[in-house]
């Protein structure tokens, strides 16, 4: 069993509240397809759990923007004003080990070539978004592709879309498909729940996972620090 989270954004109360949830299913391996930072309060203590567990993770672009990588112009408002203060709180060490990740894992798991990605691993630099309805070419990369960025969870294959927000379905596994397993800290497919999803790669089979955090001290968190109120409303609204 694999467990795949995304799109943490600093949101350490619903990154607590997922990997609690994955110990208590007894699953060890994690993979994490990025933005461990960015619009919310916890920053370092969110990079640190994720070095802590020893979880795989590629790169995100707000991870990007927090080291200088990204342009500034890419994001909106509430996404600058989050980056720039995130820059001046987080830990050196902290900055060194999202400098160190890559922009693609690549494993082969039973015999397949399985991919993650924050964006379309295409090219994931461009940080192109992919959504249940527009996946691009995407399944060009390989066999199962895991990826991140639209914060919407969901099923894909070369077939279309198979399922959406939550639940378990069996792939087919002479087809390709495309999984992204939505955002911890900052869901936004209207569900305010956290979401990650789990890959049972004996059963060939995914789960995507909804999992209820403390959404109101988050938001205190985002205020007390003066980040915009409304990456703390959105929250409630999982937009």
């Amino acid at each position: 069993m694999i467990a795949i989270i995304s799109d943490i954004h600093s949101n350490l109360e619903a990154l607590n509240a997922v990997l609690d949830d994955i110990k208590n299913r007894g699953i060890k391996k994690i993979f994490c397809l990025g933005d461990i930072v960015g619009y919310g309060a916890n920053p370092n203590e969110c990079v640190e759990l994720i070095r802590g567990i020893n979880c795989k993770s590629v790169v995100g672009n707000h991870d990007y923007g927090v080291l200088g990588k990204e342009s500034l112009d890419y994001f909106n408002k509430y996404g600058i004003i989050a980056i720039l203060w995130t820059k001046k709180v987080i830990k050196n060490e902290n900055l060194k080990f999202l400098e160190s990740l890559p922009l693609i894992i690549e494993e082969k798991i039973k015999g397949k070539k399985v991919i993650f990605s924050h964006a379309n691993p295409k090219s994931p630099e461009l940080w192109e978004y992919l959504f249940p309805d527009y996946v691009d070419d995407a399944f060009d990369c390989g066999d199962i592709i895991f990826v991140g960025h639209s914060h919407i969870p969901f099923v894909n294959s070369e077939e279309g879309n198979l399922l959406l927000h939550e639940g378990k379905i069996h792939l087919d596994e002479d087809k390709k498909h495309l999984i992204n397993p939505g955002s911890v800290g900052q869901p936004r497919d209207g569900i305010n729940k956290a979401s990650y999803c789990i890959f049972d790669e004996k059963d060939f089979k995914i789960e995507i996972v909804r999992v209820e955090y403390d959404i109101k001290k988050t938001y205190e968190k985002i205020i007390k620090n003066g980040l915009p109120e409304w990456l703390g409303e959105r929250l409630f609204l999982g937009r």
